[in-house]
């Protein structure tokens, strides 16, 4: 029988005491994370109910990641843009709008008055010609803020569900190594 000191009871215990710590620590900030993520989806899944013909936004911002080239060199295949909520728009300003179910990122180039109702041209930025049909002030998304360069790719990435599984697994195991 190895007889043990009273010291080495002693020494072990802020090793002990300091893992638990950390672990709480981890415990709460996973916590805190999970409970944000839950809460901004909620908060996006209510008002799409509330109003299915417009992308939610958060905080009166929208995302969008940009799947064609049309807004070439300005914004690149890839990108994700920010977008203000808003349904006004002003002569050169880059607009996110719906046509039909889809959302469209274009440059305004002329705004125009037709019937009474305000109507805006718009045109991408690498494309020839001007969009055929006019776009109506009701089918707005918002207004251009800024871009986030390449994040979209990783997204789209994201989205096949292999990969989004192996991602996920990979992190997982990381954390395990290094927190347990």
């Amino acid at each position: 029988m190895v007889k043990k000191d009273k010291n080495d009871n002693i020494n072990s215990m802020p090793k002990n005491i300091k893992k638990t710590k950390l672990r709480k620590i981890i415990n709460i900030i996973e916590y805190t994370i999970i409970l944000l993520i839950i809460f901004v989806n909620a908060i996006l899944v209510i008002k799409s109910v509330k109003n299915p013909n417009k992308t939610p936004d958060l905080f009166g911002k929208k995302a969008f990641i940009i799947v064609s080239g049309s807004m070439i060199p300005t914004i690149q295949i890839g990108d994700v843009v920010v977008i203000q909520d808003s349904n006004k728009a002003s002569t050169g300003e880059i607009i996110a709008f719906r046509r039909d179910t889809n959302v469209i990122v274009h440059r305004v180039i002329k705004e125009m008055d037709v019937n009474g109702k305000t109507m805006y041209q718009t045109q991408g930025d690498n494309n020839n010609t001007a969009d055929l049909e006019l776009v109506d002030m009701q089918n707005i998304e918002g207004v251009y803020i800024t871009k986030i360069p390449w994040i979209g790719n990783v997204l789209m990435f994201l989205y096949n569900n292999l990969a989004f599984v192996v991602v996920v697994i990979v992190l997982i195991l990381i954390v395990k190594y290094f927190f347990d």
